[in-house]
């Protein structure tokens, strides 16, 4: 299969056929036959085009995007999920290999996007231009940026880390039930946010010569497999620094330094950040009890998991029905 433009509402449909699956609203179900999920896409009021997925394949999907003559850069955020219809009752935590990355790539490249087969994949992927980039950060920081920032990250071809400021966001667009106001705005809003903190990180990992931190790519990759692994699954226990120690094929030290250096928080505060983001996210969903969504967190006590949102959010999880289902970001 081969998607011939910068386009994922025309990927959406190429996709069709080999999900067994019609196209309804710019959305598709997973045939059962196939596997399970979904996948969407919309043209956004800027004229970027963006594809949401979350699937569980039988077999790999492949879509080749082969180089083009129109100048257009994507931006991907794929992660390998826990499957949480049954997340609740698993007894241990798998450790086989798994990765969550952002990846930015541009249209004179030839790309391959897989849809792999018996893994849970969600992913995030969004064309964009020049020009909406331009808008987005100014003339001036525009031409840093696409001169020193982007092509030294597209040379190396390297992946980096999906934080926590992009999962906040990113949950607000896995679903396959976005009935927000403003639909479309509310895709745009998530969509530039993505972008805008992707730039930052950029600008946070190099200096003015657009030098690399000091870690070699296999310990930054090490990292990442550290990261999926703590919020791959919240309803059980997280993994000891011994464990994680072991994966990383990191002294212990080295390990918790790194880390905090990469992701800014040190290890089990990073993990308990993300897991109370994933209970808000839940939440907002409004398909889940407060004590459901406790026990998809992995918190067996009720009164501790309101507490601990209270305390990260200003308000406890029963007075979130009040809040409208839209989450707001500063910037």
């Amino acid at each position: 299969m081969q998607l011939e433009k910068p386009d994922f509402v025309e990927l959406l449909h190429l996709l069709a056929p080999d999900f067994k699956a019609r196209v309804a609203n710019n959305q598709i179900a997973v045939n059962a036959q196939i596997g399970k999920g979904y996948c969407w896409a919309e043209k956004l009021p800027s004229g970027i085009t963006i594809l949401v997925s979350d699937t569980c394949l039988k077999e790999s999907v492949v879509v080749e995007r082969p180089e083009g003559e129109e100048h257009y850069f994507t931006l991907q955020f794929n992660e390998e999920a826990a499957d949480e219809t049954d997340v609740a009752t698993k007894p241990r935590r798998n450790v086989e290999e798994f990765e969550s990355f952002v990846k930015l790539s541009h249209t004179l490249i030839p790309e391959t996007f897989v849809f792999p087969k018996t893994k849970r994949l969600r992913s995030v992927k969004f064309f964009f231009n020049k020009e909406h980039l331009s808008t987005l950060v100014g003339k001036q920081a525009f031409e840093e940026v696409l001169s020193q920032y982007f092509p030294v990250v597209m040379s190396t071809e390297n992946l980096e880390p999906i934080a926590t400021e992009y999962r906040v966001m990113l949950d607000d667009l896995w679903t396959d039930k976005l009935n927000q106001p403003l639909r479309l705005n509310y895709i745009q809003n998530r969509v530039l946010l993505l972008l805008e903190k992707y730039i930052v990180k950029l600008y946070e990992r190099r200096d003015l010569k657009g030098k690399k931190v000091k870690r070699s790519d296999d310990e930054t990759l090490r990292l990442m497999k550290v990261e999926a692994l703590l919020v791959k699954n919240f309803a059980v226990a997280p993994p000891t620094i011994d464990e994680l120690s072991r994966i990383s094929a990191m002294s212990p030290t080295k390990l918790k330094n790194d880390f905090k250096a990469l992701y800014g928080l040190p290890i089990y505060e990073y993990y308990q950040k993300n897991r109370i983001l994933k209970a808000k996210s839940l939440l907002v969903l409004a398909k889940y009890t407060i004590k459901e969504v406790g026990i998809r967190v992995g918190y067996s006590n009720l009164s501790h998991f309101a507490n601990t949102f209270k305390k990260e959010f200003g308000y406890l999880p029963s007075e979130i029905a009040a809040k409208d289902g839209v989450l707001v970001y500063s910037k």
